[in-house]
């Protein structure tokens, strides 16, 4: 199991990622992803201990002050190496504050994390494998793609989802306020804290 620390999408926003979640349920059951709540990861990180990852979790969001981001992309992963299919996504536009906030999260679990040998997919891309060595998560840094994951879909690139869901313009303000932490264990997503910023 891990711990993994999201920011959770505010409605409108929360709303059509459901929506596109229950869609592909009943056109294409148990696609990966399709059952994890909606979020954005920050971080996810196997720990020593929960309770001390939540107490350093609490104080560090004492001292973040709650910015706003724009969801103004729908784009895919084309052959997502987690998971062999093609990832459906909102994703941020460019947001240094949101970098600067996974940066230091990062750096501040350091001292609670459990180090655990990488996962063989990443192993052809060194930024991945740097990022899991140092942080246990390998997408802390520049590399980081910040999104909201709808679904990834084993089949066609020109499934009549893919094309539906690239069609839509649609942009969304989300205020990040608070860290929303959740213990993982495969597709299994336990809610355990919400924590405001300052």
């Amino acid at each position: 199991m891990s711990l993994a620390i999201f920011i959770l999408p505010k409605e409108p926003l929360n709303t059509e990622l459901v929506h596109w979640k229950e869609r592909i349920k009943k056109e294409l059951p148990d696609q990966p992803y399709t059952a994890h709540p909606p979020h954005m990861t920050l971080i996810n990180i196997e720990v020593m201990n929960e309770k001390k990852c939540l107490d350093t979790v609490s104080t560090f969001a004492g001292s973040v002050d709650s910015f706003q981001i724009s969801v103004n992309i729908r784009d895919i992963f084309w052959g997502d190496i987690a998971t062999g299919g093609h990832t459906l996504f909102f994703g941020v536009k460019q947001n240094n504050a949101l970098f600067t906030l996974q940066k230091s999260l990062a750096n501040a679990l350091l001292p609670v994390r459990k180090r655990t040998p990488a996962p063989k997919y990443l192993t052809a891309s060194k930024p991945l494998i740097e990022s899991f060595e140092k942080y246990g998560f390998p997408f802390v840094g520049e590399h980081w793609i910040p999104h909201f994951s709808v679904s990834s879909l084993r089949t066609e690139k020109t499934h009549p989802i893919i094309t539906d869901f690239l069609l839509d313009t649609k942009k969304y303000d989300v205020l990040v306020n608070q860290f929303s932490l959740w213990r993982v264990d495969g597709d299994k997503h336990i809610q355990l804290e919400t924590i405001s910023f300052q």
